[in-house]
């Protein structure tokens, strides 16, 4: 299941997530930059080198190669760059950024800066750099921490005002910095940097700090005194920042008022950002559920996945006045069918027998489930939550989770869906999938399909109702500090509790 981690907020301003290791905090970064990414995809990035973000970048790279993440409208501004390396050396900057990432993206290279440290001005140079950044301010700024408590390479000392400029390196950069260049006297002692005053001209700031030998500069940047012998320090002035450290660098750290982030933590998905070549079980308990709770999901998912709507029950106990048992199950059935004709999905019937006895003949239904799943092989099963208050959702969801712990299932995605019965929390939420009118009228079509339920409930409605409700919400409740400018996810909004097995 899930694994949690802790989250802690300073002067309502900073975000403290302290994560088991350095894969959990990699993994977190990376989905605060492919966030900022699907919610606008001509972000600017403010990007660091060194060996902690090497794995940020890794899973950038592979969600890229999954999900189909765009990157061809974005921008990019690079921290810093030695003086005197040209773009080639393999110890600079720009040979770093390409052998890491950008050769393993569609980014557009016109796009790309990163500061010169041959230019033959370098006091022009610096200053085109910072106006070029004032040109196009930075939505994202990622950091790394120096051991001394510099970001970028702001040594101590340097002020809150600086700006984009040559700098000389302390000697604990030169030496922390000598095992890549074999020892500290090749190190250059020169380097360009961003000033402290442009890296807090971006909008949001994400900090990134590994290891016990980073635990006295967190504790310094986070809580001694606010001043240029930690320039990370300054960073707490910012409005929107965020640190995510492992547990050795939060050694020295004191515990503040706990906090759940969901910047980190949510996925953000839309029509353009899926996954593709899966095969897609979506779990129905009744014959209408699959459009009400994730409609829109599923005609997206469609494009590029075999998708299979599995409806569970027969759907007969609804109120269908005048008809008979067989009359209700035949409008259901073609009312399904309907459905998936519009949504682009497979439709299947399970008729699974707890509809009728309940767990009476629970392991016959599982029985018939398993025959059905180890047939389809899925990679992604959608369905509702355990905790549903509808007593068929819940049971629906209870086989399959038998099935998946009977079976002993790995390599596997949940994603439960919440319904009109059934909201999930918030910090029940990790993926969500915005979506547009256009596809929120083709989920609308679909349901009106269901006529035999449509005439009791208005379900298309209230669907849009939580959708919608979704969309306005999240923004601040999950992924700003309360009070800044929200971004906008979609329209609208269908959202899932995500487990991978």
């Amino acid at each position: 299941m899930r694994a949690y981690f802790q989250s802690y907020l300073l002067n309502d301003i900073m975000h403290i997530i302290i994560v088991d290791d350095y894969q959990k905090l990699s993994q977190k970064a990376a989905k605060m930059f492919l966030n900022q990414l699907a919610i606008n995809p001509t972000s600017v990035f403010g990007l660091p080198t060194g060996a902690t973000l090497l794995g940020m970048y890794d899973i950038i790279i592979k969600a890229y190669q999954k999900y189909g993440y765009d990157f061809s409208k974005v921008k990019t501004f690079n921290l810093d760059e030695y003086v005197g390396l040209e773009a080639g050396h393999k110890q600079s900057y720009h040979f770093f950024m390409y052998d890491n990432f950008f050769n393993f993206i569609n980014i557009n290279k016109n796009n790309i800066y990163i500061p010169d440290g041959c230019a033959t001005d370098l006091k022009k140079h610096c200053s085109a750099y910072e106006n070029l950044i004032k040109r196009n301010p930075v939505d994202l700024q990622i950091l790394g921490l120096g051991a001394n408590g510099h970001i970028g390479f702001n040594e101590p000392g340097s002020s809150v005002n600086s700006r984009t400029r040559v700098v000389e390196l302390s000697e604990q950069t030169l030496k922390d910095n000598a095992c890549f260049f074999g020892k500290a006297t090749l190190v250059p002692k020169q380097a360009i940097t961003m000033g402290i005053a442009t890296i807090m001209s971006a909008k949001k700031i994400l900090v990134l700090a590994s290891g016990k030998h980073k635990a006295e500069a967190v504790r310094q940047m986070i809580n001694g005194e606010i001043n240029a012998q930690c320039p990370a320090s300054f960073l707490r002035q910012h409005p929107d920042v965020y640190v995510i450290i492992d547990k050795d660098a939060a050694t020295y750290l004191k515990k503040f008022k706990k906090e759940t982030n969901g910047w980190s933590d949510i996925l953000v998905l839309n029509k353009n950002i899926l996954p593709s070549k899966k095969k897609v079980v979506i779990i129905s308990p009744h014959h209408d559920d699959s459009a009400v709770s994730c409609g829109a999901t599923i005609k997206a998912l469609t494009k590029h996945n075999q998708v299979y709507t599995l409806v569970m029950t027969e759907g007969y106990h609804a109120a269908m006045p005048g008809l008979t048992k067989v009359q209700k199950i035949k409008i259901s059935n073609q009312e399904a069918v309907a459905e998936s004709k519009i949504l682009g999905s497979k439709n299947m019937c399970g008729h699974f027998k707890f509809y009728d006895h309940g767990k009476k003949y629970w392991e016959q239904d599982l029985m018939r489930l398993t025959k059905i799943l180890k047939k389809m092989k899925p990679h992604i099963i959608i369905l509702p939550h355990k905790n549903d208050e509808h007593p068929t959702h819940a049971l629906s969801a209870k086989l399959i989770t038998d099935y998946l712990r009977e079976q002993s299932v790995k390599n596997l995605e949940l994603w439960f869906y919440e319904g009109l019965w059934s909201q999930h929390l918030f910090l029940d939420i990790n993926l969500i999938f915005g979506f547009d009118q256009k596809l929120l009228s083709i989920k609308n079509k679909a349901l009106a399909q269901h006529h035999s339920q449509t005439m009791r409930l208005p379900l298309a409605r209230a669907s849009q109702a939580l959708a919608t409700f979704r969309a306005t919400t999240l923004p601040e409740q999950r992924f700003v500090s309360f009070g800044q400018k929200t971004p906008v996810l979609a329209s609208y909004v269908e959202a899932y509790d995500r487990v991978k097995l």
